[in-house]
């Protein structure tokens, strides 16, 4: 009985693999499928649809997108979605035998289709630059004479509305409820607040934004008499991170090059290269008694109100360092102390703050009053592009006194002497006897208001210059500055203030 079972299954596997094999015991018998007939594409411009009739004996048909890979399908049509619009497809398709034994495979019948054009949409919206607080955004109409209304919501609000539509009769009804309140109609009220705009326009949406969230500009026609005319056009983007300053390990040592009676050149030095710092003086009284978190603060209060007209990346660039950097002043008082310092800067928000500790110098005092071999002693009390104070202290014998900073190339190689000639030739041609207007008769600070040229070369110098008789009274003092590459703003009020009792 065994015996009659294996027998059994032992035929009947034979049977079902000579039924799946392509060569059958009578091939001049098989015949190939009809290929699939009226094979046609159409769409739209996203999508293709392929068609044809259907093969008779045909088990299923297999096909080819676009030179893809082969799939299968028991339909007699196709559909292929999110194309790209005014693009070629290929298609091809065939029909497959279900009895190897009585037919073969048809042929390939193929066909290509285009997707159809996009519609022009009647607004395309162009994102700026996005920070975290803020995008700008370009609004281009297709009818550059349309009137038209956009706006910004967060995209959860945006979402809330079930339809671009609702949203739509939702903004026209809000606008025509603040028309009533204010006893205006719809025109007046969009006239008034400036609604409705018309051409391309390119402007920053609403300051603070909330950092590291979605949010959706959108647009739609709108005319003067609340009548939407096109459909709602929006663009969906993501606020950057916030930036929230983080705790720096960096540090700072310092070295006292030049200090006089009353000026001071000091050398910082921080232990990294990449992260801004900023640094001055204080008066060693003002420190005891506000303490090393108050002078920070002062500072940093000051950055901020420049940042509030600005921006952190500007003000930064202008008033903080990073690398070395020699700080010099020339305004203390003599016989007095003072003590240089130095703390990390980052930005939060958008705003500054501290990201290390003060770092002080050991404090210092101003020298005595002495003379020096110079008749006017010139020194720099701020220098920059946009903050120049040169402070002139002439002597006895030099007052009164002529000082000027121009550009060294002015006095291209000429010799001390031959600067003051030609210093003193222009001056008596520009106001002849009236030059006694331009003399000094006691220490002068000069401001420079308008900008000097950058990465360039000057010249402070002075002379004495009697005023009765025009003839200089003492040689020529001089001090050569050369202008960094990017300017600094001046110091704030607070921070002049850590200067004086």
């Amino acid at each position: 009985m065994k015996k009659f079972r294996l027998f059994f299954v032992l035929t009947t596997l034979f049977a079902l693999l000579s039924a799946c094999n392509n060569d059958s015991e009578n091939p001049e018998n098989v015949l190939p499928l009809p290929a699939p007939s009226s094979l046609s594409g159409s769409g739209d411009e996203g999508s293709l649809t392929f068609s044809w009739e259907a093969v008779p004996n045909a088990k299923c048909y297999a096909y080819i997108f676009n030179e893809g890979e082969e799939v299968y399908t028991n339909n007699t049509s196709v559909r292929f979605d999110n194309l790209t619009p005014s693009s070629k497809y290929m298609f091809k398709v065939k029909a497959v035998s279900g009895d190897l034994n009585r037919w073969t495979d048809s042929e390939w019948a193929s066909t290509t289709a285009t997707t159809g054009e996009a519609p022009l949409a009647p607004f395309v919206i162009t994102l700026g630059k996005v920070t975290f607080y803020s995008a700008e955004v370009t609004v281009t109409p297709a009818d550059p004479t349309m009137t038209y209304f956009c706006n910004l919501l967060p995209r959860n609000e945006f979402d809330a509305f079930s339809s671009a539509q609702e949203l739509i009769d939702a903004q026209i009804a809000q606008i025509a409820s603040a028309a009533e309140t204010n006893s205006m109609s719809f025109e007046e009220f969009c006239r008034a607040m400036g609604l409705l705009i018309t051409g391309t326009q390119t402007f920053m949406t609403a300051e603070e934004l909330t950092g590291d969230t979605e949010y959706v500009e959108y647009v739609f026609g709108l005319d003067y008499s609340g009548k939407a005319t096109t459909e709602l056009v929006s663009k969906m983007f993501r606020t950057e991170k916030e930036p929230t300053v983080q705790p720096s390990p960096m540090t700072f040592a310092f070295e006292m090059l030049e200090l006089t009676d009353v000026s001071a050149q000091l050398k910082i030095t921080p232990s990294t290269n990449d992260e801004y710092y900023y640094c001055f003086f204080v008066l060693k009284e003002n420190l005891d008694a506000m303490g090393e978190d108050a002078v920070i603060q002062a500072c940093i209060d000051d950055l901020n109100e420049h940042i509030s007209s600005s921006d952190y990346a500007s003000v930064a660039a202008e008033q903080c360092h990073k690398g070395v950097y020699t700080l010099a002043y020339a305004e203390f008082e003599p016989n007095t102390e003072y003590v240089g310092f130095a703390f990390g800067v980052g930005q939060h928000g958008l705003s500054a703050a501290a990201t290390t500790k003060l770092f002080t110098t050991e404090s210092f005092m101003m020298k005595d009053p002495e003379g020096g071999d110079d008749p006017i002693r010139i020194e720099v009390v701020s220098w920059g592009i946009e903050n120049t104070q040169i402070k002139f202290i002439p002597t006895g014998e030099a007052i009164p006194y002529r000082c000027e900073l121009v550009k060294l190339s002015d006095f291209a190689d000429l010799s001390d002497e031959e600067i003051l000639a030609k210093d003193m030739e222009a001056l008596w041609n520009d106001y002849a006897d009236y030059y006694i207007m331009m003399l000094q008769y006691e220490a002068f600070t000069l401001t420079r208001y308008m900008p000097l040229d950058p990465d360039t070369d000057y010249i402070a110098y002075a002379y004495g210059l009697s005023d009765g008789k025009f003839e200089a009274t003492t040689k020529l003092c001089k001090k050569i500055l050369r202008t960094p590459a990017a300017g600094t703003s001046a110091m704030g009020v607070r921070t002049h203030r850590l200067l004086k009792r």
